[in-house]
């Protein structure tokens, strides 16, 4: 009798992204897998293809949208899950989902995008930037509320009975901030039906946009480092096309000049249509890993990123990816100036990303899953 298997993630209220794309290629590993999640929200239109099972806090108003306001009662949701029905449970998280409470006949695989950031590698960033800690008595409670955060995040690490980490800079960091050994990194997969040809390219490219430009895609968060983007095109007078939506759009556009073209959400038609056009990918924050520079490769187009970066374990020493290892606009500038001055080679790399197609990954993670299913069976 095959074991029953459900997926856990933190919560389903965001556009697509390179987190949800694991999600959905997990769904093509476990067909009847529902997934577990705080809150959901329709507008998470990729994840129609789950059954989807929330929290407490779906009930409450608004908790879809706002999450973030939230933050206390996370830990609470996740415990409260009643997952004694299920023999796997795989939760695939940066953040609370790894908390859940199982019993010792259940085997639980965490899949782990990256240690808490506002808890551990971005903590000093969130009480410099956020309005709470500019407040002396928001401030305090604010701080005791990250204090208990993180303990109940220690407590919560230990909880899964394997951790599969998906680049060895998250394995690092795992092995940092929790002190907890992992298994073997798996790599996030590759949508190479994604990036088939588009036979008429006019037809799903903005009209408005320049002929030739720099581009990134991602979420408006700051650890992306998009501002560094927008700075680094401005001073070479280069034009930056920027796909994505996320809670720093209005900051970045307040330093950004007619130079700089913000889209918002498109298709993933659209955005292949415009990575076609692209000269090439900025992807400068220091990523968990980041499949979106797998993909501008596997487009004929190269990448600037962070050397520190999860994608660079796989791009390293390639003549298509060009590497900062300082976060600053300097760095970038120099990145851009040695990029518009090299050659680039694509096949060799290409050939090497390809054996990260989703189907590979699909094989790869249940092959890893099954066996540490037997493994603990044989144990009890």
């Amino acid at each position: 009798m095959k074991p029953k298997v459900a997926l856990v993630y933190d919560r389903i209220n965001t556009p697509y992204g390179g987190a949800e794309k694991v999600l959905l290629a997990l769904h093509q590993a476990f067909r009847q897998a529902p997934v577990y999640t705080a809150v959901f929200h329709p507008r998470a239109k990729w994840a129609k293809v789950f059954e989807i099972k929330t929290s407490f806090l779906q009930k409450i108003p608004f908790a879809n949208q706002f999450h973030r306001f939230f933050a206390p009662l996370m830990p609470l949701a996740f415990e409260l899950l009643d997952l004694s029905e299920y023999d796997i449970i795989i939760s695939i998280t940066s953040a609370e989902a790894k908390g859940i409470i199982t019993k010792p006949n259940q085997l639980h695989i965490c899949y782990m995008l990256t240690p808490t950031r506002y808890l551990y590698s971005h903590r000093a960033h969130y009480e410099k930037t956020h309005w709470p800690f500019k407040i002396p008595i928001l401030s305090f409670f604010s701080r005791k509320l990250f204090d208990y955060l993180t303990w109940w995040d220690q407590v919560a690490a230990h909880r899964p009975d394997v951790i599969i980490p998906i680049s060895n800079l998250v394995k690092k960091r795992v092995g940092e901030h929790y002190q907890r050994l992992t298994h073997k990194v798996i790599y996030p997969p590759i949508d190479l039906n994604e990036l088939k040809p588009i036979d008429d390219i006019k037809l799903y490219h903005p009209y408005y946009l320049p002929k030739k430009y720099y581009l990134v895609i991602s979420r408006l968060v700051p650890y992306k480092r998009v501002d560094l983007a927008i700075r680094a095109c401005q001073k070479l007078n280069k034009k930056l096309v920027i796909i994505g939506e996320g809670p720093q759009e209005t900051e970045l556009k307040n330093i950004s000049n007619d130079n700089i073209y913000f889209l918002g959400s498109v298709t993933t038609t659209q955005r292949q249509a415009i990575m076609s056009q692209a000269k090439a990918l900025l992807m400068l924050g220091l990523e968990d890993f980041g499949i979106t520079a797998m993909e501008a490769i596997l487009s004929n187009k190269p990448v600037i990123l962070h050397k520190k970066s999860g994608a660079s374990e796989l791009l390293l020493n390639q003549s298509a990816a060009f590497y900062i290892t300082k976060l600053s606009t300097n760095a970038v500038i120099k990145a851009i100036k040695k990029l518009e001055s090299s050659r680039f080679e694509f096949t060799t790399l290409k050939k090497k990303l390809k054996k990260y197609a989703i189907n590979d990954f699909v094989r790869r993670f249940q092959t890893t899953v099954f066996k540490l299913y037997k493994q603990q069976k044989g144990r009890l």
